[in-house]
């Protein structure tokens, strides 16, 4: 089945009106307001598009409501997800702050979707209406009708025109649909590892800022300090000056509290909730499809009562007794019905259609799209984040690194000081007598070297002729020795022969 043509004016039409030019829309802070009864937020949105420029004030369920309506006004579209309001807890700083950076992320997505941008809800109402409770009149917005559907999918989506829908576009969508399943499997073990990770570097932190802003000055001022009768000049961490440039150039405090994996964490968060918006997509198709069922049905019921009648049998008698109408005034109602029904059949199934090419020839690839663009861009700044935040701790690092050697330059140089002094203060005698120590330890340094090799060699045969005499004397020991073991043996030969 194919997509219904338009003419060649309506199709240059708008295709001039879609042509897209550079969107500028930015979140810019939020507006905190306090009541008698309770505190709420507003969010300034500013920016400039091909309408011009927009400066409005809208609420977190304004945001909500937008994309409620938008979910019911454009079916089978993808919708960009938000986080429900259950989520995110109370109205304070903290919470408005984390609602802003997913709220910034829709509306950059929103930018990437000109459909959806330039659609009354978003474009003319939600950027340009004065209204404080635009949520109210998003809310009071009726449900579009079958047909109203159907003429403005062909004017927003002339790319379809000509499209051939059948088993291969439904197999291209099931099989996208598995891969979702997939990555949604894969991102929620992402995320828990991330969530562990978090966890795991906050405690690192902490703990690491303990030790070096607590418990080393502790140690410094209760115990270094008095090893060195209570001065101060040459602590470390404790030393105001270089407290004072820890504290200041190498934000000491950002340095221990900032944790980069929180962005991935967010970007997995939000990838899953496209994904389950993507799923609602599909939903909002199969909803049709029920519908139509359901109207199948009515129409097979109203079918078989027209049937009935014309063949002289009244089933509903009872309930056509109070009607006060004639069998043909029946009959005549319960065709135009059928006409009515069927009219709403081809519609329905025509929406269906356009929703199936919308999702498999649009959606699908824009889905793609958007996620390649978004994932580069969380990395990329993830990573300079990451950079900036390794060069800050090696300039910390590498200051506490140079205080330390200087540091340890001005022990040695007070140690050797203190040294030079000692033996200033000792007495002359003991000077001199520690001077010829050293100097008879020290060989002379005007003896004749041939002397003094003559003097060794000489040395060196009256120890080889010492080791000489004492061989042969342990020679000769040894041979006494044996001739009086012989002499023992037989003493006692003679004595045991005496003894027989």
């Amino acid at each position: 089945m194919s997509i219904v043509n338009l003419d060649e004016t309506e199709q240059n039409q708008h295709q001039d009106l879609k042509e897209s030019q550079d969107i500028q829309i930015d979140i810019i802070t939020f507006d905190q307001h306090e009541s008698l009864l309770d505190t709420y937020t507003y969010y300034i949105i500013k920016g400039k598009d091909k309408i011009g420029f927009f400066e409005v004030y809208r609420r977190y369920k304004d945001f909500i409501s937008l994309r409620d309506i938008l979910l019911i006004r454009w079916p089978g579209c993808f919708i960009p997800g938000i986080p429900g309001k259950k989520m995110f807890q109370g109205n304070d700083t903290k919470t408005a702050s984390e609602r802003l950076r997913f709220l910034k992320q829709f509306c950059n997505k929103m930018k990437l979707l000109p459909n959806l941008y330039y659609s009354q809800e978003f474009s003319q109402l939600f950027l340009r209406s004065k209204d404080k409770e635009i949520h109210k009149t998003f809310e009071q917005m009726p449900k579009p009708k079958t047909s109203e559907l159907i003429q403005k999918y062909q004017l927003n989506f002339i790319e379809l025109q000509g499209r051939d829908i059948d088993q291969t576009l439904d197999k291209k969508i099931e099989g996208f649909v598995e891969k979702l399943k997939n990555n949604q499997i894969q991102l929620k073990l992402a995320k828990k590892y991330i969530r562990d990770l978090y966890q795991s570097q906050e405690q690192y932190n902490q703990s690491l800022e303990k030790i070096m802003t607590m418990h080393l000055p502790n140690y410094e001022k209760q115990f270094i300090q008095t090893y060195q009768n209570n001065r101060c000049d040459n602590l470390l961490l404790t030393n105001q000056n270089i407290k004072k440039q820890l504290d200041t150039q190498y934000n000491q405090n950002g340095i221990f509290k900032r944790r980069n994996i929180d962005k991935l964490y967010e970007y997995i968060r939000q990838e899953l909730k496209d994904i389950k918006a993507f799923y609602q997509s599909l939903k909002t198709k199969k909803e049709y499809e029920e519908q139509k069922k359901k109207l199948e049905a009515k129409q097979l019921e109203t079918q078989q009562e027209l049937n009935n009648l014309n063949e002289g049998k009244n089933p509903n008698f009872f309930k056509n007794i109070f009607n006060k109408q004639t069998p043909e005034q029946l009959k005549s109602h319960l065709n135009i019905q059928i006409q009515t029904n069927q009219n709403e059949l081809d519609n329905l199934q025509n929406l269906i259609d356009i929703m199936q090419a919308i999702i498999g020839f649009i959606e699908i690839e824009r889905f793609q799209d958007l996620k390649i663009k978004f994932y580069s861009v969380i990395i990329k700044q993830v990573s300079e984040l990451e950079q900036k935040l390794i060069d800050e701790q090696i300039q910390y690092w590498q200051y506490i690194e140079s205080q330390s050697s200087n540091l340890i330059n001005q022990l040695q140089f007070g140690s050797q000081e203190g040294f030079n002094k000692q033996q200033f203060n000792q007495p002359i005698e003991q000077q001199q007598e520690e001077k010829e120590e050293v100097e008879q330890n020290q060989p002379y340094e005007n003896e004749n070297p041939n002397e003094i090799n003559q003097e060794e060699n000489n040395n060196e045969e009256i120890n080889q002729q010492v080791n000489e005499n004492e061989n042969e004397g342990e020679n000769e020991d040894n041979q006494q020795q044996q001739e009086d073991e012989v002499e023992v043996n037989i003493s006692q030969q003679e004595i045991e022969d005496e003894n027989q």
